[in-house]
């Protein structure tokens, strides 16, 4: 998502509202992704782990 975009839509309309929810969706995603790369990491761990005990 574009959260540059948005929030020069919103404040070209003046909605305070809008932007308060586009900040907590950007910082909710930037929490996702941090937890997915997390994830991620520990699966190719947890493959390379048991590839070597085989």
């Amino acid at each position: 998502m574009d959260w540059e975009s948005a929030r020069k839509h919103c404040t070209q309309r003046n909605w305070q509202w809008s932007l308060e929810l586009i900040n907590q969706a950007e910082k909710e995603m930037n929490e996702l992704k941090g937890r997915l790369k997390k994830c991620e990491e520990q699966h190719k761990a947890q493959r390379l782990y048991n590839a070597c005990n085989f």
